[in-house]
């Protein structure tokens, strides 16, 4: 009875390792397979990243091109503030030259006694400080102004740098991404090249065993 069982394992024993070389190739198929899934999704997940940087970076290009378009018009308007200011600093030393005049003329309308001419320069000094006292309020007003571009201009620039930031951050994360699937890529291209030797020696093992297995049997 042992003799028949040894006997028919003799027998058998080609198809069992022609069988479990079936078995192997098989598996390193299906590994294969496993392994182009896994390819496939991180390209999706790659592609899908770069389209929404693509469009996130869009977006940002066009928030910055707005806030530039804020500083200019910004600069602009403290341009034309500083202009103003400059123009109506002037006229106040010019007031300033004016008042001097009319209080030495005073002074000489007092020493004459002409009490009509000295109350004619009062009010006239009167009226050079009322417009003087008027280009000072216009001068706060514009300076105002000025620092409510300036706050615009600022905050345009905050928005622009935070913008910038963000374009940066989000092109390291797709080139991080970018870069963990390539290493993952060149690892699974080198395990797919073990894998394809071991399943061509497995194969061209299992026929040559096979064939030499069936010449010997005949």
């Amino acid at each position: 009875m042992r003799l028949v069982h040894e006997w028919d394992m003799k027998k058998n024993l080609p198809y069992i390792i022609g069988f479990l070389l079936v078995c192997g190739v098989i598996f390193l198929l299906f590994r294969s397979c496993n392994l182009h899934d896994k390819n496939s999704v991180l390209r999706g997940q790659l592609g899908e990243a770069k389209n929404i940087a693509k469009a996130d970076a869009k977006l940002k290009d066009a928030l910055i091109a707005k806030q530039n378009t804020i500083i200019g018009q910004a600069n602009k308007e403290i341009a034309e503030k500083d202009k103003a200011i400059g123009h109506m600093t002037d006229a106040i030393g010019q007031k300033d030259s004016d008042l001097t005049q009319l209080v030495q003329k005073l002074h000489g309308l007092e020493a004459v006694g002409d009490l009509a001419a000295q109350v004619a320069n009062l009010k006239e000094q009167v009226a050079v400080w009322s417009s003087k006292f008027s280009l000072a309020q216009e001068v706060i007003a514009e300076k105002d102004k000025v620092i409510a571009a300036w706050a615009a201009k600022y905050d345009a620039q905050v928005t622009i740098s935070e913008s910038w930031k963000q374009k940066y951050e989000g092109e390291t994360r797709l080139r991080m991404l970018a870069e963990k699937g390539w290493k993952a890529s060149e690892r699974r291209l080198r395990w797919t090249r073990v894998m394809s030797n071991v399943k061509s020696g497995l194969i061209v093992g299992a026929l040559g065993y096979l064939g030499y297995s069936a010449i010997k049997g005949k």
